[in-house]
């Protein structure tokens, strides 16, 4: 195991403490207060403040070698298409079974979907870029170096989920959350397998575009 210096655990504390905000359904002049962005902005600042502590200074984040750490490791592709396969799923079964969940997405995006359609892709690739190299180059990276790396994942995967927690139906903010802790897990296998946060964005990025047009 290695070691983690101490600015670095009170980094993740602090991530782990923002991204359980949105449980507490914080209200300011009657909207909802989301303070668990703000765990991305702390984590990308972790991540480039912190960056000594690892082997080498692009660790966990190269995209001059974005290609390459595809082309030599077949699992991370696969990794890479099941989140494709994970949307159009939870699409199908929500049109089927849970119609409202359109409409709970529509509501915890709307901050994002405020704009016209361009813009929003465009801000949607740099806040899913930032939740990368936060929660997979840092978070990820850092835990791992404590605790296995499946646990590590599960533990991101958990967090990440929480933070995108809004309130509403219980079975269908479940449905959203199960959704998205598995889209994390299979973000963080692609960067468990490339230790590169440029190649777990793609499909990031490229799931959630995918699920924009769905919804």
């Amino acid at each position: 195991m290695k070691k983690i210096n101490k600015t670095v655990i009170i980094f993740l504390i602090v991530m782990g403490l923002l991204s359980l905000t949105n449980l507490l359904d914080i209200k300011v002049n009657g909207e909802v207060l989301k303070l668990s962005g703000i765990s991305v902005i702390v984590g990308v600042v972790a991540y480039f403040t912190t960056k000594k502590t690892n082997e080498t200074k692009t660790e966990g984040l190269d995209i001059k070698t974005i290609f390459k750490d595809f082309k030599n490791n077949p699992k991370a592709i696969i990794f890479a298409i099941l989140p494709f396969v994970s949307v159009i799923l939870c699409t199908v079964i929500a049109n089927k079974f849970l119609p409202e969940f359109n409409e709970h997405i529509k509501y915890r995006i709307s901050f994002v979907t405020s704009s016209e359609l361009m813009k929003t892709i465009l801000l949607m690739g740099v806040m899913t870029l930032g939740e990368e190299i936060a929660w997979r180059a840092f978070f990820q990276k850092q835990t791992t170096k404590k605790i296995r790396y499946i646990f590590s994942i599960i533990l991101t995967s958990i967090l990440f989920a929480l933070g995108h927690y809004s309130s509403g139906n219980f079975a269908i903010v479940a449905y959203d959350l199960l959704f998205v802790f598995i889209d994390s897990a299979l973000f963080g296998l692609v960067f468990k397998e490339t230790d590169n946060a440029w190649c777990s964005w793609i499909p990031h990025f490229l799931a959630d575009v995918l699920a924009l047009f769905l919804i």
